[in-house]
């Protein structure tokens, strides 16, 4: 997370809200009498809305593009690249909707368009479920206008974000041990993530978390309740 302050705001979804930006995107496509053949999901966030676009639109052709931009959970790796290439000839000569869940800078949906745009598509246009007001990149289609910069934690990447978010404030906080409750409060004083808001979008999940990152060899568990980072040295606990 070298790029961000340690306290950058979080926002957590579930799926029922996203389906629902999909079907957003879809009824804005569909306005827009526009008729795309092929749906170009790019890897990994942009696969479910490529999936439920394909749904809505009455689609069966659905490839995916694999853009690296982020390395971890708000860290980025530079310059966006194209890390697994489409087959040649899998869009050649038909209409294209290129679709990722979100535009934080815009570099890598731009990038991807920049790329399909070379291998002889008709229509091109591109949609992201949610843009964030950092995006240099305009969309044709966006199911969410973001007017503050927050990252998303996305239900297909819920635990993925959450064991680096619980590992960043536990190692920030300097503490030993910690429980759910500290990592609870943790998160709400340095992400802004409530109790509530966390128990309406992913109830119940915390434990689970915490008990991935324990198999993962992320945190141990001590006993009791109990968790300490991996590579932290024991000492008193301090709680």
């Amino acid at each position: 997370m070298s790029d961000l302050p340690d306290d950058f705001d979080c926002t957590i979804t579930d799926w029922e809200y996203i389906y629902g930006l999909c079907r957003s995107v879809a009824d804005d496509v569909r306005a827009d009498a526009f008729e795309p053949d092929v749906i170009v999901a790019l890897a990994r966030g942009g696969w479910f809305a490529g999936r439920c676009l394909c749904d809505f639109l009455g689609l069966d052709d659905l490839t995916s593009l694999k853009v690296e931009h982020y390395v971890g959970t708000a860290e980025r790796s530079g310059e966006p690249t194209v890390r697994y290439p489409m087959a040649e000839g899998s869009v050649a000569g038909k209409d294209v909707l290129i679709v990722d869940d979100i535009a934080d800078t815009g570099g890598s949906i731009e990038h991807a368009r920049a790329y399909v745009e070379d291998r002889d598509v008709g229509e091109l246009r591109t949609a992201t479920l949610q843009l964030l007001d950092t995006s240099a990149f305009e969309p044709d289609y966006v199911g969410e206008r973001l007017p503050r910069w927050t990252w998303v934690v996305y239900p297909w990447n819920f635990i993925e974000d959450m064991s680096e978010l619980i590992a960043g404030v536990v190692e920030r906080s300097d503490h030993g041990t910690f429980a759910e409750d500290d990592v609870r409060r943790l998160l709400a004083a340095d992400h802004g993530v409530g109790r509530i808001e966390l128990e309406v979008a992913q109830p119940n999940r915390l434990g689970e978390v915490l008990a991935e990152m324990d198999r993962r060899g992320v945190v141990v568990a001590t006993g009791d309740g109990h968790w300490r980072l991996a590579e932290a040295t024991d000492g008193p606990d301090q709680y």
